[in-house]
C-alpha cells in the first residue's frame, strides 16, 4: 500500500467532484450573456439567483460578477470560525461538516492568492485567519476522526464528515483493522 500517492489522487478526485458540484449565486451586476461549453446562458440582472457549477462560480467571483448565496457559502471565514468554535467547546462530539469543506476552502484560498496585487488588504487578512485557523480545524477534528475509526462508530458518524476525512477514516479502519489481526495471530 502506499499511503502518499493515494491520498494525493483522492484529494484530486474529491477537488473535481466539488468543482463539478452546484452551488447557489446571485448577480451582483448585469450581463448580457455568458458561453459555457459551447451553450450561450443569460442575460443576467443584478440580483438574479442561478445555479451553477463551482467551476463556474469561480470564474465569475474573480470578475466580481457573482457572490455565493449565504446559505451555499460554508467556505466563508465565518461559517469557518463558528465551526472552529464548536469543535473547541464539545471536544467529544463530531459537529456536521459539509461534504467538500476543505476543498471549499483550499480552492477559495488558492482563488484569493491568485491576484494579490489588486486584492482588498481585507481579502489579505482573510486569506491569513483561513490559513491560520485551518490548521487547527484540522487537528482538532483528526483527534475526533482516530477515536471513530478506533472505535467502530463509522457508519453512525460518516454523514458528519467531510470527504475526506471518510477516505480517512476508512483508511484507518484497515490500517487497524490488519493491524490488530497481525497483533493477535
Amino acid at each position: 500500500m502506499k499511503l502518499c500517492s493515494e491520498a494525493k489522487d483522492e484529494m484530486n478526485r474529491f477537488e473535481m467532484l466539488f468543482l463539478n458540484e452546484a452551488r447557489e449565486c446571485i448577480f451582483q451586476k448585469p450581463m448580457s450573456e455568458i458561453t459555457v461549453s459551447g451553450d450561450k446562458l443569460g442575460p443576467f440582472n443584478k440580483g438574479d439567483q442561478v445555479s451553477f457549477p463551482n467551476w463556474i462560480i469561480e470564474q465569475l467571483l474573480k470578475h466580481d460578477i457573482v457572490d455565493i448565496v449565504p446559505e451555499d457559502a460554508y467556505d466563508s471565514l465565518r461559517r469557518l470560525q463558528n465551526l472552529y468554535r464548536e469543535e473547541e467547546k464539545q471536544p467529544h462530539k463530531l459537529q456536521t461538516f459539509q461534504p467538500f469543506l476543505y476543498t471549499a476552502l483550499s480552492r477559495k484560498v488558492l482563488r484569493l492568492q491568485s491576484d494579490r496585487t489588486s486584492i482588498d488588504p481585507r481579502k489579505y487578512d482573510e486569506i491569513e485567519k483561513l490559513q491560520r485557523m485551518l490548521p487547527f480545524l484540522v487537528e482538532t477534528r483528526l483527534s475526533k476522526i482516530l477515536r471513530i475509526a478506533k472505535s467502530g462508530a463509522y457508519h453512525e458518524k460518516r454523514k458528519q464528515m467531510a470527504y475526506e476525512e471518510r477516505w480517512l477514516c476508512e483508511e484507518l479502519i484497515d490500517l487497524l483493522s490488519g493491524w490488530r489481526q497481525n497483533i493477535m495471530d
